[in-house]
């Protein structure tokens, strides 16, 4: 078992302090527990649980759509050296 403090969670979801801490109140994301008389901190296994959850209970996954519109890559020849300004 595996403590990891505030910010270390924040990281992990991608969300703000405030956020995590509404979703700690709604009971829709594990509390903290005390780890000393001024320390709290979220046990790792139940936020990584937490996440797993959420992908399971997404939306199935699909394959990347790849763009399949051509895009002529910029050359040199369309961007004369001249008409460049340095400076």
């Amino acid at each position: 078992m595996r403590f990891i403090r505030v910010v270390e969670v924040m990281d992990m979801l991608a969300v703000s302090r405030t956020t995590l801490w509404r979703m700690v109140r709604a009971g829709e994301f594990p509390a903290s527990v005390q780890i000393t008389v001024r320390s709290r901190g979220f046990v790792l296994e139940e936020v990584e649980a937490w996440m797993q959850a959420r992908v399971d209970e997404g939306s199935p996954r699909r394959e990347p759509q790849l763009n399949r519109t051509a895009v002529p890559p910029l050359s040199a020849a369309r961007f004369p050296r001249e008409s460049r300004r340095h400076g």
